[in-house]
């Protein structure tokens, strides 16, 4: 069968041996991680921020992160960069969404492709990385740290965009406090926060929040924290009931302070 030939009257080993790639500007592309995870008392949201000890945003805190290698993928360079930055590893990576405005970078053409990650307890990390309070309500986000003395905060307002014939609301968010984020990574925290809400529930993302046994009623307090409402009772306990399976032992239940019946997550 002869070979295929462009238009030009070349094969594709002759077209890639003349190819140059000097044709076109080429981004950088970094990875950025949202780690999240939950207070002793599952009363608050916690996420890990970095700070920074170079250039640009000197001494301000940031979304663990850094730039992807030739050899290998986004999900292998946030891997290793959280384990480099923060030493976890082996934990649960969820791409989100790719961020590509001009001049969300002012090193340049940076684009960054974002990763949340859930961990069940807020575990000791290396130096210069620290747990941070991650407080949502309606308008609002603010990022608290007791040790650092950071306090973040962000006015919320819901904006309508349109794609197509679909009309949907994302959130804006605008400083109003003297300390904040590095780079644009308060938009990263707000895209994973309502993708992990549109999907929380019907996924079994919840289990790599909790330890490897669990009460329902801390589990029930998880969901409502992260989705940000109340959950009937009921409702709930039909909903995860598939999921789960009964020790046959009891344990102090982290929101109740009371022995209450042990479960654990039911691994396919």
């Amino acid at each position: 069968m002869p070979e295929k030939r462009d238009k030009n009257g070349l094969t594709e080993k002759e077209f890639l041996e003349n190819y140059s790639d000097s044709i076109y500007e080429k981004p950088s592309v970094t990875v950025d991680i949202l780690v999240l995870t939950v207070d002793e008392s599952i009363s608050k949201l916690k996420v890990l921020l970095v700070k920074r000890d170079e250039h640009p945003y000197l001494n301000q805190f940031a979304l663990p992160g850094g730039f992807i290698k030739p050899d290998e993928t986004a999900y292998q360079a946030a891997a290793r960069k959280l384990n480099e930055e923060t030493g976890l590893k082996d934990i649960y990576l969820d791409q989100i969404y790719t961020f590509t405005k001009p001049g969300r970078d002012p090193r340049g053409w940076v684009m960054s492709i974002a990763y949340l990650a859930l961990v069940p307890d807020p575990i000791e990390c290396r130096a210069g990385a620290g747990w941070f309070d991650l407080e949502i309500e309606p308008g609002a986000i603010r990022i608290a740290g007791k040790e650092s003395g950071v306090n973040m905060a962000y006015k919320i307002k819901d904006e309508t965009f349109k794609n197509g014939r679909i009309t949907y609301e994302n959130w804006v968010a605008d400083k109003v406090s003297g300390d904040a984020l590095s780079f644009d990574h308060i938009e990263i925290i707000i895209e994973s926060i309502l993708k992990l809400r549109s999907s929380f529930e019907h996924s079994e993302q919840a289990f790599n929040m909790v330890g490897e046994t669990f009460t329902l009623p801390d589990l029930q307090a998880l969901y409502e924290l992260v989705l940000g409402k109340n959950l009937y009772k009921t409702n709930f306990r039909a909903m995860v009931a598939p999921k789960i399976e009964a020790t046959g032992g009891k344990i102090k239940s982290r929101t109740k302070g009371k022995m209450s019946a042990e479960y654990r997550y039911i691994e396919k």
